[in-house]
């Protein structure tokens, strides 16, 4: 039974996770500890969870909303609902929760929800096997059924790239031609072919080896190319674009799922990896997920939510340190909320950035505002 944990103290998330380690039902496996809605939602759909404990009431998304976006995540999940307020029951009854627990839990309430639920993990005659995820964002590697992120090790950096460079255009039929002259174009065909082959093999080999089923590379008969299948697996990039592209307006009943989309992106499109053929892809990508982040904080800061812009700001220093606006947009932020040392932290900061990278300095409307602001803050 695999659980997560969800709750924004603590003391009683510690609490419930050492009940459970004591417990006499088998087989329960604590995947998950969170106190944050949104790194729950972020990762929800890979660990695949059959139980989660789940606080009702949480400072950033109240907890009925968050056991919506559960099992609209992953549909078989059960929720049990854990809070001091015994008021929200039939709230919780009303979401399908199997159980609902006062707190502090006590271990002979608590052995009855789980006998509960181990009765419904018996009564399942299928288990709907969990899919091989391949991470493209930050780097290639994959996100095996039982939850372990992996980064492939390749023998050859090559049949690394190869797979990459299939896997971007799968489905595709690939002439043979085309990978030669794009891989191999220094050597001799008979050369460049027998390595093409060679590294054909490493990649179904590894991939077998890590235990990635779903991806087939074929090479049908009156062809004179390769083309490769994926099925029941799960490419990030692919799953981002369609979340992003389905995304409603932001306002105030969409935000949540619009900050999930936006949390989806960890890292450039193959970002520790120097392809000339990814670099069109990896920047299309940066631009959407820029915008994204844009519309976003425009979103926050009109609303005057502006620690939850500065948290959108901050990821995006995160991943594109060159990024001059923002910086600027960080110091007028932290402007609002009267926080001068952050103010100065991120003149500074953009300041030794641009000499490092650019060897220039900021642009004269940040300096002007820099100047007025400081002359402002020195008077007062």
């Amino acid at each position: 039974m695999r659980i997560v944990l969800v709750d924004d103290e603590y003391l009683p998330l510690t609490r419930l996770k050492t009940l459970l380690e004591k417990s006499n039902v088998s087989g329960i496996e604590i995947v998950g500890e969170y106190t944050d809605s949104f790194e729950l939602l972020k990762d929800i759909e890979i660990l695949q969870p059959n139980v989660v404990f789940l606080d009702i009431v949480m400072p950033d998304m109240d907890g009925l909303a968050l056991g919506e976006k559960i099992q609209e995540i992953v549909p078989n999940v059960e929720i049990v609902f854990t809070t001091g307020f015994d008021q929200y029951a039939i709230d919780a009854f009303n979401l399908h929760a199997i159980d609902y627990l006062l707190k502090p839990v006590q271990i002979s309430r608590l052995e009855k929800t789980l006998e509960r639920l181990d009765q419904i993990n018996n009564k399942v005659k299928e288990i709907k096997p969990r899919l091989t995820v391949i991470k493209l964002f930050g780097g290639l590697h994959v996100v095996l059924p039982d939850g372990r992120t992996q980064p492939i090790k390749w023998r050859t950096s090559k049949a690394k790239e190869l797979f990459a460079y299939m896997l971007e255009h799968k489905n595709e039929m690939i002439f043979r031609d085309t990978i030669l002259e794009l891989f191999w174009p220094e050597s001799d065909i008979d050369k460049a072919s027998k390595q093409l082959y060679t590294a054909i093999y490493t990649i179904r080999k590894t991939l077998k080896n890590y235990g990635v089923e779903g991806v087939k590379i074929s090479s049908p008969l009156l062809s004179s190319g390769y083309k490769l299948v994926v099925e029941n697996i799960v490419v990030d990039v692919e799953q981002w674009l369609s979340r992003l592209k389905l995304l409603p307006p932001i306002q105030q009943t969409t935000v949540d799922e619009h900050e999930q989309v936006f949390q989806m992106y960890t890292g450039d499109y193959l970002g520790d990896c120097d392809y000339l053929w990814a670099e069109s892809e990896r920047e299309r990508l940066r631009r959407l997920w820029l915008y994204h982040a844009q519309q976003l904080s425009e979103f926050y800061i009109k609303n005057e939510s502006y620690i939850a812009a500065i948290k959108v700001q901050e990821k995006v220093q995160a991943l594109f340190a060159d990024a001059e606006d923002n910086y600027f947009t960080l110091m007028k932020l932290y402007d609002l909320l009267n926080n001068t040392a952050a103010v100065e932290e991120q003149y500074w900061l953009l300041k030794k950035t641009l000499q490092e990278h650019l060897a220039v300095e900021p642009s004269e409307e940040i300096e002007d505002w820099y100047r007025s602001w400081k002359q402002i803050n020195i008077m007062s």
